[in-house]
């Protein structure tokens, strides 16, 4: 059945497995539970508490359980991922991770494997519109690309395909967008509070923040003391800083802006 299954799984409805029942896993039950041209045929997870929240799908904490769905998508933590790809039994199906680090050969164990990696960060309860999400694939032959590609446009208008390596790279990359720019703004919540400032105050700035990136591009974007070479004001922020922590974190950041921008002064 193996290749044939994959030619023709897509003349009609898709059949899928998610596994999984963390943020990822859930956006993806949302997105295709309702939908008529794929049908959410299971939802395998550990916690059976966390499973009863997937309601309308048939549910099962039994990783030895046969499952026949056209595709299997993993969508676990990294660490688990290969593990949890060798415990399932689905020779006919075209199993998928969901990761932007991990590497496509940790699928290996299945004829057919490939990464459906949606470029994004989910928070809990978040409403997600994939439309405007890139999805990254990869997969190990020609049809199991095109069978990839088929439920990617059903949900996204950025499908691309992108290798192990330049995924891994993508990701870095997403690090510094995402988390650490999320962490430096916990960081500036935790300094207001300190200072019963109203952390609100600072948010038109950071929409402001984000847009200006997006339409100019940070380098020109970036203002501040650090790169008009105001050493004044730098040195009156550390004194106002109590953490040593966050004072190398100012100076560190500080430091490197002044550096990029020295050609300027």
């Amino acid at each position: 059945m193996g290749n044939t299954h994959l030619i023709i799984l897509f003349l009609g409805m898709i059949s899928m497995t998610i596994v999984g029942t963390g943020r990822l896993a859930k956006q993806l039950y949302i997105l295709f539970k309702d939908r008529t041209d794929v049908q959410l045929q299971l939802v395998l997870g550990r916690s059976v508490e966390r499973l009863q929240t997937f309601e309308g799908v048939p549910s099962s904490s039994d990783f030895s359980k046969n499952i026949t769905s056209d595709i299997v998508v993993l969508a676990v933590s990294d660490h688990a991922i290969q593990s949890v790809s060798d415990q399932l039994n689905c020779p006919n199906s075209l199993v998928c991770h969901v990761s932007g680090s991990v590497p496509m050969s940790h699928l290996s164990a299945h004829k057919e494997h490939g990464v459906f990696y949606p470029l994004q960060t989910f928070g809990e309860n978040s409403q997600i519109d994939f439309k405007y999400i890139p999805l990254l694939l990869e997969a190990n032959t020609t049809k199991s690309m095109s069978a990839l590609e088929n439920l990617a446009i059903l949900i996204s208008d950025r499908v691309q395909a992108m290798d192990s390596q330049k995924r891994r790279e993508l990701h870095l990359a997403a690090i510094w967008v995402n988390n650490f720019t999320n962490y430096l703004a916990g960081a500036a919540q935790d300094f207001c509070q300190s200072k019963t400032i109203d952390f609100s105050l600072l948010h038109p700035l950071l929409k402001q923040t984000l847009e200006n990136i997006i339409k100019i591009g940070p380098s020109k974007a970036q203002t501040g003391p650090a790169r008009r070479g105001d050493q004044q004001t730098i040195q009156a922020h550390l004194a106002l800083l109590e953490n040593a922590h966050d004072k190398n974190i100012y100076h560190s950041l500080s430091k490197a802006i002044a550096k990029k921008y020295a050609h300027e002064l």
